[in-house]
This record gives structure tokens, sequence and C-alpha cells, in this order.
């Protein structure tokens, strides 16, 4: 826009400078008020949890961990929670949700209906995929395994089951990359402290977090900043 404001010659009346703000303006206001807060689902959430917020969250992720181990399945804490997790052992007050990880097939313990009446009984709802409690989420992904190759040698990956697109254009290889991983990187799954309970990270979680998040991810650089969009823009 700034550049629009010196391009025009005198005062912003002439038809042709407040045509080219509009046509400015209308698409960043489809990205901000649509496309985004869509893409995020956190939109209207505040830029940092409050104490009882956090409270909840960690109770859903407790309690789904709960389930699982009751259940024997690998699961594993993964990408804004598993940063959380490494870098102070918590959920991460801008965050906004809670992700998980499990290998499918999820073993013979298992049964979806089984899963979702043990959460029933905790107070959590939703679905095998996505759990809810008290408007809070947690995005659980499947894995499965398949014979491939990472750095030119021969080994077991992991990638999302039926989410892995065919690579068709220079941005799917980017986002592909974040999908698929080797299995070395979880097993042994490490169990540490986390939120005040036990909970399984991958053995390599700081490469994993490098490859889930390529351009943000810095070793030495530790600043946890809200990523909502609104509190960046916050335009109501």
């Amino acid at each position: 826009m700034f550049t629009t404001y010196i391009a025009c010659p005198a005062l912003l009346k002439q038809r042709r400078c407040k045509l080219a703000i509009i046509l400015l303006l209308v698409p960043f206001l489809l990205l901000h008020f649509v496309i985004i807060p869509d893409a995020t689902r956190m939109y209207h959430q505040p830029c940092y949890l409050t104490e009882e917020q956090l409270t909840d969250m960690r109770y859903m992720v407790r309690n789904i961990i709960a389930v699982y181990e009751e259940m024997n399945v690998t699961y594993w804490l993964d990408h804004g929670t598993l940063l959380g997790a490494h870098r102070i052992g918590d959920i991460m007050r801008h965050d906004g949700d809670a992700d998980m990880g499990i290998i499918y097939p999820e073993g013979a313990g298992y049964t979806e209906s089984k899963f979702l009446l043990k959460l029933k009984e905790r107070g959590i709802t939703g679905t095998a995929r996505v759990a809810e409690y008290k408007g809070f989420k947690t995005d659980i992904q499947q894995w499965i395994s398949f014979d491939g190759e990472f750095e030119g040698k021969p080994c077991k990956m992991l990638k999302k089951y039926k989410s892995v697109k065919k690579i068709k254009t220079i941005l799917d290889r980017a986002v592909d990359k974040t999908l698929i991983f080797p299995m070395s990187w979880l097993l042994p799954r490490e169990q540490i402290h986390f939120a005040g309970f036990k909970a399984y990270v991958p053995n390599k979680r700081e490469k994993l977090l490098k490859n889930r998040y390529p351009l943000s991810y810095f070793d030495n650089y530790q600043v946890n900043l809200p990523y909502k969009w609104k509190c960046w823009l916050p335009f109501w």
C-alpha cells in the first residue's frame, strides 16, 4: 500500500489510485478475515492462554495419553506440543491446540469405539482424530510405516496415513518433507516429564522439529511468540 501512495501524483482522489488501493485492500481483508482464520482455527482465541486454559489443555492431553497407555498404543507428542515439551516441558502459552501422533494400525488392544468411550468417561468428546475438551482440541494423526530411503540409505520411514499427496510442485515437495521422516527418529521413544506427568516423545525430537518447522526452528533462539494471526494484525 505504501508503494501505491508514493506512485500517486498528488492527492488520493484520482480514480486510478483509489482503484489500486481497493485492489490491494480486498485480498488483504480476505486473507486476514477468511483464509488464515479458517486455516488456523484459532483466530478469536487470546494471544496467550490463561492458567485455567492451560490446566484444561493439560487435562485433555494427560487423559488421552492415559487411555493410549491402557490400550498399548504407540503415541507421541508432536508439532507445537512437542515443541513445548522440548523447550519448556509444558504446553506453550501461545499455543491454541494440542498435537499427538500414533502408529497405524494401533494394535490388537485398540478399537475406536472403546477409545472414544474411555475418553467420554473423562469428559472428553470429539472423534478418534480430533479430541475436544472445553473448547480446545487435540489433533491426533495416524502414521504408517513403509520401506523407503533417507539420505541415500534404505530404511523404515513414517508417513501420514492417507495424507501424503503426490509431489507435483516445489510447494508440494517442501510440505512433503514435513510429512515423511525415518522411523529411527521416533523409536525407541523417550519418556519425559511434561506438564506434571510423563509422556512419550521421539528420541530424535530435535531433528523432527527441524523437519516440521524448517523456516522457523532455530537451536539457539528459543523465543516463544504467539503465532495466532490476530495477535500480529488485530483488526476486529
